[in-house]
């Protein structure tokens, strides 16, 4: 197939995913089983004919991709929203996901071909809950549920995928070496982490560093800097024998917490490149994926979904729980909310790159059980909110402002750089009187930001953000105050040029 046909067909399946949100939206349909869909669509058995059986480099996009989405998910994640439950979340990630594993493998084991390692393995990929299908319900579903139960599922899914990981890596380690030893093991699951942990915080320091050092002041290169040390963090992290997802969550959550400039700009920036990658993975795990042998497996795969959903996931949030305070129904909530995604299914071309035994049945159990999961649990997660009366019902009197819409004011706001000996150096705001149609907004004064009050003073070098309906009056009236200072023997006002992005 030529580049230009290929590059016709990709065009087409991601229009073909952007217009089917209208659909998702109106039927709460999860975008993953839409994406998954047009995937096997434009598979080999599909419509498209797109031949592709590639699990290594499935593998290898899978995990960039990855990536990209947690790093977005957790730069964006507040942490005031996760502070007040982050034992319980935490719990469920590395407690909760082992709980799982062995509940999953249990029954696997006698229902299914598996040995009990694979089995154990089968439970492993499928024990992670997907961050992004998450927080597609919980955010663009609108489910509004009370903050602590929605920040323990976003803590939870966030950072379960480097547990999952690492016992998945070791898992495939026994399978290879066919003994298991328990002292290495574990030493490998500390270094994973640890190591994971520390690269993270090392990595977001660094980033910090480099950025005010050298005082980049374009939001282009803060984009480029922050992509290159996504890159490079999982990459170095593994070398290390680190887990490079857990990694790639400290480091989104250091930045994310961090007081640099453009984090409005650089949040939409990856949130946007996160959806496009989130998009291109689903179709990718579509077209990897057969239609026909999951019809072959779909008695084994309800029995396996039926399992996971009823009885393994609530039993682990339980018992991981037991010793909370959360109330029977936020259990039960935070036990629906599991949902599984694309994580599971780039885990599981894990076993088919290494060529285990059964690695094929594995990869279509996944994929069919997170389909079923998604469409079971994430469509009826509006209902058990309301059933569970889980639904944050309280008015809101505040809530945080965002400048995502200040684009439509990039031709009214004017920068005006005062100049040494200027007539309104050292002079108060009040002082200057300027006109009814011009509103100042923001001072910048060496890079530190000052909200503009009546009795600010105005130094040489400072940077006034002046907002007016048409920035001819700002120029008409610079251009006079001039005028008046040559006339008097004064130098020169004020520079001005035009902002093309809403500062930070």
């Amino acid at each position: 197939m030529s580049i230009d046909k290929v590059c016709i067909i990709l065009s087409l399946l991601i229009f073909s995913n952007i217009f089917s949100l209208k659909l998702s939206k109106k039927f709460n349909i999860p975008t993953l089983i839409i994406y998954l869909g047009v995937g096997m669509l434009a598979g080999s058995e599909g419509i498209g004919g797109i031949e592709f059986d590639n699990a290594a480099l499935a593998q290898f996009l899978g995990n960039i991709a990855l990536s990209l989405i947690l790093f977005s998910g957790a730069y964006n994640t507040d942490i005031r929203d996760i502070s007040p439950v982050k034992k319980e979340g935490l719990a469920l990630a590395f407690v909760g996901v082992l709980l799982n594993t062995l509940l999953v493998a249990l029954p696997v084991y006698f229902f299914t071909p598996f040995n009990f390692t694979g089995s154990l393995l089968f439970g492993a990929i499928v024990s992670s809950t997907d961050a992004s299908a998450v927080m597609s319900i919980l955010s663009f579903g609108k489910l509004d549920i009370k903050k602590k139960v929605g920040g323990i599922l976003k803590l939870e899914s966030g950072t379960n995928d480097p547990m999952a990981n690492v016992i998945i890596i070791i898992l495939l380690s026994i399978i290879r070496a066919g003994k298991f030893d328990l002292i290495n093991g574990l030493l490998f699951l500390a270094g994973q982490i640890v190591i994971g942990i520390v690269m993270g915080i090392i990595m977001a320091k660094i980033a910090i560093m480099i950025i005010q050092k050298y005082e980049i002041r374009l939001q282009e290169l803060h984009q480029i800097i922050i992509f290159g040390f996504i890159l490079l963090t999982y990459g170095a992290t593994n070398l290390l024998s680190g887990n490079g997802f857990m990694a790639i969550f400290l480091l989104g959550i250091t930045l994310g917490d961090s007081p640099l400039i453009f984090r409005r700009n650089m949040k939409r920036f990856f949130g946007s490149i996160s959806w496009m990658v989130e998009v291109g993975m689903f179709v990718m795990l579509g077209l990897l994926v057969f239609p026909s042998r999951l019809l072959e497996i779909w008695k084994v795969g309800v029995g396996v979904a039926i399992i996971l959903i009823f009885l393994a996931r609530p039993h682990s949030v339980f018992i991981t729980l037991f010793k909370s305070n959360l109330k029977r129904e936020e259990k039960l909530f935070i036990s629906w909310g599991g949902l599984k995604g694309a994580v599971p299914i780039v885990f599981a071309t894990f076993p088919l790159v290494e060529g285990v035994e059964n690695a094929e049945l594995i990869f279509n159990l996944v994929f069919f059980v997170v389909v079923l999961s998604v469409i079971l649990q994430g469509m009826s997660l509006p209902f058990a909110s309301r059933y569970l009366g889980l639904r944050d019902t309280s008015p809101r009197y505040f809530e945080r402002g965002d400048l995502e819409n200040f684009e439509y004011f990039e031709e009214t706001l004017t920068k005006v750089k005062v100049q040494p000996k200027g007539v309104v150096v050292g002079k108060q705001i009040k002082e200057i009187n300027l006109p009814k149609d011009i509103l100042l907004i923001l001072i910048d004064r060496g890079g530190k930001k000052i909200l503009p009050k009546g009795d600010t003073i105005i130094n040489q070098g400072d940077e006034l953000y002046v907002l007016a309906e048409n920035p001819q009056i700002v120029e008409d009236y610079i251009l006079d105050a001039v005028k008046q200072m040559e006339a008097g023997g004064q130098n020169e006002l004020s520079s001005i040029k035009k902002m093309k992005a809403c500062c930070e």
